[in-house]
């Protein structure tokens, strides 16, 4: 049975997104563990991290996600770049780790001009090193991309690279964005694209990783590579692709996490509603075989 949530701010205290997430009805929730705006930030404070704990415990709500910072580049030829993104995303691990987070979710990064392998070997290596510095357990998980400027990890394959790269690989999971892969040419919206995406992960990462939707629909139009997100039913993808990826069965159990714009009080209300609405009956949801869907 899918569970679904939103990524929520972390302002007043990260326990204060917890008690957020439990207002809204959410079944999971996302946040930033530090400010997203740089690249340094205080270590965790163990109270607030036993706070948050004890909120989470409370209300049962799980997974816990933690999106790292997107200033991270892990894929970047700089080397004073690259040292900061390797030192903030195992400071990323350790606070997952703090606060009982399960998941950890990456932007891969920009190779800014030297190339999918060589950006694709730096992340590796940096994934790596962040994990044999920290000891760190929470799992990291791969976001696939929309396909702006050098990103690195706009297909499947080039995140299937990362994961063979590195030593940590066996344990990497995927993030899938329903928006980035519209503007990367997969397309989500119809069950014809849908299928074509989901058989194209099952070859080149295993379905076994996907461990996680970020459900977001498209300003942007297919192949745009553009990464715009849009409210749930209000964008390209609309809401008959949220039916077709919640009545397929490998997608069907997931966490969906919202990553809409809040442009006003009630939105996240409103979208956690809309994908809500998507789910097919319970009786339907675990049918395996040909999905139930519409073009």
């Amino acid at each position: 049975m899918a569970r679904f949530g939103i990524h929520l701010s972390i302002s007043g205290g990260v326990a204060q997104a917890a008690a957020r997430a439990l207002e809204l009805g959410c079944d999971t929730f996302q946040i930033f563990s530090r400010n997203p705006r740089t690249l340094k930030a205080k270590p965790i404070d163990p109270g607030d991290a036993a706070a948050f704990r004890a909120a989470v415990s409370e209300s049962g709500i799980r997974p816990v996600v933690i999106h790292v910072n997107y200033l991270i580049n892990a894929a970047s030829p700089k080397d004073d770049t690259y040292q900061l993104s390797v030192d903030a995303l195992a400071d990323e691990l350790v606070r997952a780790d703090a606060l009982g987070a399960e998941l950890v979710v990456m932007h891969p990064g920009n190779h800014l001009g030297s190339g999918i392998e060589a950006g694709a070997a730096r992340i590796a290596s940096a994934i790596d090193r962040a994990y044999e510095s920290t000891g760190a357990q929470a799992r990291l998980c791969l976001e696939n991309m929309a396909g702006a400027g050098t990103e690195v990890g706009t297909t499947f394959d080039e995140l299937r690279m990362i994961i063979d790269l590195a030593r940590r690989g066996p344990t990497l999971g995927v993030c899938l964005d329903t928006c980035h892969a519209y503007g990367a040419g997969y397309d989500v919206s119809t069950a014809r694209g849908l299928r074509a995406a989901i058989e194209q992960a099952r070859s080149a990462v295993g379905l076994d990783r996907i461990v996680l939707v970020h459900a977001n629909d498209s300003k942007g139009q297919l192949s745009s590579r553009k990464d715009r997100h849009e409210h749930i039913g209000d964008g390209s993808i609309g809401l008959q692709g949220f039916r077709n990826m919640l009545a397929c069965p490998e997608l069907a159990d997931l966490p969906f996490m919202l990553e809409t714009p809040v442009d006003s009080p009630d939105d996240q209300a409103r979208d956690l509603a809309a994908i809500r609405s998507c789910a097919p009956q319970d009786e339907y949801r675990h049918l395996t075989g040909r999905m139930r869907v519409e073009v």
